[in-house]
C-alpha cells in the first residue's frame, strides 16, 4: 500500500489531473491551450461548450448530490435537482443547437439517474467525503482529482468507482489507477477494487484489472517530469 504524505504547501504547484494528463499525452499544444493558456480579458481558461460535456456534469453533479444526502431523498427530488442542474447549461450555453437537441440528451441523463436509483444498492457504503485529494508526484508537481465514489468493502479495503455517461465503453484505465493512488495517499486503507459504472447500459460497476499501484506511480512520475519541461 502506498504511504500517506505530509500535506505541505507547495509555492506555484503545477497541478495535474486525468484529463490535463490526458490532453497532455494528446498533444501538448491541447494542454497548454486547454489548461495553462487564460483569456487576457477575463482571465478565465477556454472552454467549449458540448452537449456530451453537458449531460456528464448534470448527472455527475445529480448523483453526487444523492451519495451526499446518503440515499435519503426520493425519485422525485432527484429528478427535481437534475433540472434545476440543467438550468445552468439551457441552449448554447450547454452546447446545444436545438430544442430538440436539448431534449434528447436530457432524456438521457434522466434514464441514467433511472438506472442508477433503481441500482445503487450495488454499492458499498461509502468513506466520508474528501476535499481535495492530492499527491505530491515530483518537485512541484501535484496530481489530483476528485472521487465519483469510494465504498469500504468487509475486508475495510477500498472500492474506486467512476460513474460514467458516455456511449462507448473506456479503453483506457488510467484514471481509475490515478484514483486508487489518491485514496490510498489519502485515505490510509489498500485499494484493492476499481470499476467504471456506465449509468446509460449496465446495472452495476464493471470492475477492472488492478495491478500494483506501484509501477503505475513511476510512470505518473516521469510524465510528470515531462510535463512540467
Amino acid at each position: 500500500m502506498l504511504p500517506k504524505q505530509k500535506q505541505e504547501f507547495i509555492k506555484d504547484a503545477l497541478w495535474v489531473s486525468y484529463t490535463s494528463l490526458k490532453d497532455f499525452l494528446k498533444c501538448p499544444n491541447s494542454y497548454y491551450l486547454k489548461n495553462i493558456y487564460r483569456d487576457p480579458k477575463t482571465g478565465f481558461r477556454l472552454q467549449i461548450a458540448s452537449p456530451y460535456l453537458t449531460l456528464g456534469s448534470t448527472v455527475h453533479d445529480s448523483v453526487k448530490w444523492y451519495l451526499d444526502m446518503q440515499g435519503q431523498v426520493t425519485k422525485e427530488q432527484l429528478i427535481q435537482k437534475y433540472r434545476n442542474f440543467w438550468l445552468k447549461y439551457r441552449g448554447k450555453r450547454g452546447g446545444f443547437s436545438s430544442l430538440k437537441e436539448e431534449a434528447t440528451f436530457g432524456k438521457r441523463g434522466l434514464k441514467m439517474l433511472d438506472n442508477f436509483l433503481n441500482n445503487a444498492k450495488a454499492l458499498e457504503k461509502s468513506v466520508p467525503p474528501v476535499t481535495f485529494p492530492k499527491y505530491n508526484l515530483v518537485e512541484d508537481v501535484i496530481l489530483i482529482g476528485n472521487f465519483d465514489f469510494v465504498g469500504v468493502r468487509p475486508d475495510e479495503s477500498l472500492h474506486i468507482v467512476d460513474f460514467k455517461t458516455g456511449a462507448n465503453d473506456e479503453e483506457d484505465t488510467l484514471q481509475l489507477y490515478i484514483y486508487a493512488i489518491l485514496a490510498e495517499a489519502n485515505l490510509g486503507k489498500p485499494v484493492t477494487k476499481a470499476s467504471f459504472w456506465y449509468l446509460d447500459r449496465e446495472d452495476t460497476p464493471r470492475e477492472i484489472v488492478l495491478d500494483p499501484l506501484e509501477s503505475k506511480l513511476d510512470w505518473l512520475k516521469e510524465k510528470a517530469l515531462e510535463l512540467k519541461k
